[in-house]
């Protein structure tokens, strides 16, 4: 992290002093005596202090924080493929859009290959797995890119298996009808119907389908007083294969699977023979692509470092796909040089504002107090406008509560005060004063992200809103209370930087084709013609279900 190696030692196990030496790969201690530090302060090491005998020259690369790993588990679950093959698809990363998409397609029979730069840091959603799970996005994230002047864009991406699915909320709303007008004709005709697209990610996804009779009681006492507001069961990925469709008990055959992630869906192909599973699927962990080839209109060969065989390889195949995220994927074409007539690769980074309210205390004796209750609930205006109430509101009561999951009963927390807090998303244009800029292979990208005011005219709006809310729910509050504002942007909620268009004025067509190239796709939230309110993954994982259907299509 910061161009440094950071260990962490608990503290209290520790003896006053500590004597140790560093290890490089595995299997070189350093030269010279060994190093004692006192335990009760921080310490650092520089270059001058610290020697190796032999060091083999390796791949550099600006990522900090980048960890791969190698395992036992790792080769049998994941093995790799290095041969010269002629694949049907190479997808680049295996995160929501690159996973989703690499499974459709090798259950279909086409011949696919996943590139991913990262190895197996969690095999499930991090919710699924025991211990305090709180901080793990956080430690896990990789620094990638450093700030332009003016830019305050914050951090968050992962390079592993799953990438960023095995971290993220869980959230899935549908953008609404005023939203879908920002997005091309064939775009909006796909997602829009009530069974259109959105059904199947939903169902892909898992959507839950209860939370249970305080959450009914919620939602129907939010129903009943805020005239105007749809208020609904917030939408999140959560597989409940017990409950059935009208949200009753039904025959328990199967174990919940929890929180989608691509790293649960690609390990189970793997792990079973035949079509549906890893017939026609490779996962190569380690590779990180540098950039594209091409001759003419075409991508001919995709080129990488891998990084455990310490080598540079080049793969082929008839289509590939860049689903890397709206950082990564711009990078790897600009640093192959790709035709950009309309001059919009990596121009247009953006995300959307948020305000954050305060936790407010529910009162004891409050039909909605209790520190064992918990309920999400989503609020939006179905007559919203860019200009009128542009956003979605998420309610917690009992935050604690959002997953919780041990196996520990003497570790569940003491019973805390009722509490309840909202958060206020906002849709927004893309802002082209933006960009991501390469530095070269092996370089930290530039970055440069206003901060984001669209929502500041609407504070008023959503004010009003958490108002409502309070005041339905017989929670206290202070009216002219102020409330948070996070607007620099983070890079797994941002867009836009290969944007779509209907008309050839992007980067990618509606089908997610390069407009220039005959075989290049991209499957990332970079092909956001506008960012709106939503969560981006449900939208991402419908259009990665179209585009499967559009490359099946060609074998």
């Amino acid at each position: 992290r910061e161009g440094a190696w950071e260990f962490f030692f608990e503290t209290p196990s520790l003896p006053p002093t500590m004597t140790f030496k560093f290890l490089l790969d595995g299997d070189q201690w350093m030269s010279g005596p060994d190093l004692t530090v006192a335990t009760n302060a921080d310490h650092e090491f520089f270059e001058s202090q610290v020697a190796f005998p032999h060091v083999v020259s390796r791949f550099h690369h600006g990522y900090d924080n980048f960890v791969l790993e190698r395992s036992r588990t790792t080769q049998e679950a994941v093995p790799r493929n290095t041969t010269d093959t002629l694949y049907d698809v190479v997808v680049i990363g295996s995160g929501m859009g690159g996973g989703t998409l690499a499974d459709a397609l090798s259950d279909a029979g086409v011949k696919t290959l996943v590139l991913e730069a990262g190895g197996l840091r969690l095999p499930t959603h991090m919710t699924s797995l025991p211990g305090d799970w709180t901080r793990l996005a956080t430690h896990h994230a990789l620094g990638h890119f450093t700030n332009e002047s003016g830019s305050d864009f914050l951090p968050g991406v992962h390079f592993n298996l799953g990438g960023r699915s095995v971290y993220w909320s869980g959230i899935i709303p549908r953008m609404h009808g005023w939203e879908l007008q920002f997005w091309p004709d064939e775009i909006r005709d796909f997602l829009a119907p009530v069974d259109g697209g959105y059904a199947a990610a939903e169902q892909l996804l898992r959507k839950r389908l209860r939370l249970g009779p305080f959450q009914d009681q919620v939602v129907t006492k939010l129903r009943t007083d805020l005239d105007g507001w749809s208020v609904e069961d917030t939408p999140r990925s959560l597989h409940q294969p017990f409950v059935d469709a009208a949200g009753g008990l039904g025959d328990i055959v199967e174990n919940s699977t929890g929180v989608y992630s691509t790293a649960d869906l690609l390990l189970s192909s793997l792990s079973y023979p035949g079509r549906t599973g890893r017939e026609n699927l490779t996962i190569n962990l380690g590779h990180m692509v540098t950039h594209l080839e091409t001759t003419g209109n075409k991508v001919t060969h995709v080129v990488c470092q891998d990084l455990q065989g310490n080598v540079t390889r080049r793969y082929r195949a008839k289509f590939v796909v860049l689903a890397a995220g709206s950082l990564e994927s711009p990078k790897v074409a600009l640093n192959s040089g790709l035709r950009d007539p309309n001059r919009k690769i990596g121009v247009g980074l953006t995300d959307h504002p948020a305000f954050f309210s305060a936790r407010y205390m529910i009162p004891d004796g409050n039909p909605f107090a209790g520190p064992t209750r918990h309920a999400k609930v989503f609020l939006y205006r179905p007559d919203a406008t860019l200009n009128d109430h542009p956003f979605n509101v998420e309610v917690l009561i009992n935050p604690e509560y959002w997953h919780f999951r041990n196996s520990d009963p003497d570790l569940r927390p003491s019973p805390l005060p009722s509490m309840i807090e909202m958060k206020f998303v906002f849709a927004s244009h893309l802002d082209d004063d933006n960009f991501v800029r390469s530095r070269g292979i092996g370089q930290k990208l530039a970055v440069k992200v206003k901060r984001n005011q669209t929502g500041a005219a609407h504070f008023d709006a959503a004010k009003d809103a958490r108002n409502a809310i309070l005041g339905s729910l017989g929670v206290p509050f202070t009216a002219d209370e102020g409330m948070g504002y996070g607007n620099e942007g983070t890079v797994h909620h941002a867009g836009g930087t290969l944007r779509m268009s209907g008309d050839g004025t992007g980067v990618v067509n509606t089908d997610l084709k390069f407009e220039r190239y005959d075989n290049l796709y991209c499957a990332d939230p970079s092909v956001w013609p506008f960012i709106p309110a939503a969560n981006p993954v449900l939208t991402l994982v419908a259009l990665v279900q179209r585009l499967a259907e559009h490359l099946i299509a060609k074998f």
